[in-house]
């Protein structure tokens, strides 16, 4: 190879001179190269400059000379994409939609499926006016036609069943769903549209069991304690036995905001376009009917996000375990073991 470089080189060096179009003679000029691989006399041939264009071939271009505002090499700048992307899948939340903005949505008239996926007897009772009932334990299997945009309607008691159906609803072709942010209970606090009969009708207060509560979300929650010191018990002349003290509610549910008034709230969560959803109240009395009157209180004011806690205080010295006790007029009867 050097050999044949050599050769070039003196062909080179020992060529004529060239006549040009003006009638002037000169000499072949060297080639020259910014930069690579010379021949042992400096100049560069063509065989030399065409293994070093080889060479350059197969050389990568760094990151930074396609585009200069880059400082990484493209593989870990791709590899730091893949990686944020993954993260933000995972972090973000499902897509919501507060009351207020469903409002303003469906008075542009704007195409629309609110699917109310509770149970059929509380659909019949009232749903957001428009709505098509889909029970939660039947989406998985349901078919249904390509409904576009929809938004999911659940009781608003801080479960994970509306979480869990627009995630199902989404698998379906031709379905956008989204979850409406408090559920039934917030569209009503905003005096949406329903088809709830107006009028006498029976007195209803929605109940949260203790497994219900132990699974919801704390975030927009709030347990409102109504429960009162329980006075010492006499038992003799001169001897009196202490009583068993409340359970605390902040050991029982250490996410949980505890609070002695349904009208000393904090802040309430933004939701959509800066609307904000009131939390969820969660009534806690020691089986004294305090909760039921506090319910009618919040209902006189227009509340209603709020649930009573089945049980109360009895429930929550068990730790939620079944026993003997009395919850609406009935008693459960304690499983066999």
């Amino acid at each position: 190879m050097k050999k044949r470089a050599s050769q070039l080189v003196s062909t080179a060096d020992s060529s004529k001179s060239v006549v040009r179009d003006d009638g002037r003679r000169e000499r072949p000029r060297p080639l020259t190269r910014p930069s690579g691989t010379l021949s042992p006399s400096g100049v560069e041939t063509p065989l030399t400059s065409g293994f070093a264009a080889l060479k350059r071939s197969k050389r990568r271009a760094p990151a930074a000379a396609l585009n200069p505002s880059w400082s990484v090499p493209s593989w870990r700048t791709g590899l730091w994409l893949l990686i944020t992307a993954l993260a933000g899948c995972f972090a973000l939340p499902l897509c919501a939609m507060g009351p207020a903005e469903l409002q303003r949505v469906l008075d542009r008239g704007e195409a629309l499926t609110v699917v109310d996926i509770r149970s059929t007897a509380l659909f019949q009772k009232g749903h957001i006016a428009g709505a098509i009932n889909v029970p939660a334990s039947l989406i998985p299997q349901k078919q249904l036609p390509p409904l576009g945009r929809v938004v999911v309607c659940d009781e608003g008691l801080g479960g994970e069943a509306s979480e869990l159906a627009v995630r199902d609803l989404n698998k379906k072709p031709g379905i956008a769903a989204e979850v409406l942010q408090g559920g039934f209970a917030a569209w009503e606090g905003l005096k949406g549209a329903t088809t709830r009969a107006g009028g006498m009708v029976p007195e209803e207060f929605n109940h949260i069991t203790y497994d219900q509560l132990a699974k919801a979300k704390f975030d927009n929650l709030v347990l409102v304690d109504l429960r009162k010191p329980r006075p010492q018990v006499r038992q003799g002349a001169d001897e009196t036995a202490t009583a068993p003290p409340l359970t605390d509610l902040q050991k029982e549910f250490p996410q949980a905001r505890v609070t002695k008034s349904p009208f000393d709230l904090p802040q309430t969560r933004q939701a959509g376009q800066g609307s904000a959803i009131a939390p969820l109240l969660v009534l806690v009395d020691d089986g004294d009917g305090s909760a039921q009157v506090t319910a009618r209180t919040l209902k006189a004011n227009g509340v209603a996000r709020f649930v009573i806690l089945t049980g109360g205080e009895e429930i929550l010295s068990r730790h939620g375990k079944p026993g003997l006790q009395r919850v609406d007029g009935t008693i459960p009867v304690e499983p066999r073991k």
